[in-house]
């Protein structure tokens, strides 16, 4: 169960980051340049990582040790 937690968790926060990503390079960097366009996604991604840490723990209730969650965020981190 740790590792399916850890690959939901990657993929939330990995598939989040690709769908801003084509917002970003062809609408922003032009318009504001790539480190503020990157700067600007910020504040969206912590929101996003906050967000789905709350939602793995809420559908994988037997990770909620610290522990265990420590190493779901190890091996999303890995991935």
């Amino acid at each position: 169960m740790t590792f399916r937690a850890a690959l939901v968790y990657f993929a939330i926060v990995l598939g989040t980051g690709f769908v801003l990503g084509m917002f970003r390079v062809p609408l922003l960097v032009p318009r504001i340049g790539e480190r503020w366009a990157e700067l600007s996604e910020m504040p969206i991604m912590a929101a996003v990582i906050f967000f789905a840490a709350g939602y793995i723990l809420r559908r994988f209730p037997e990770i909620a040790i610290p522990g265990r969650s420590l190493a779901v965020g190890l091996l999303a981190l890995g991935n």
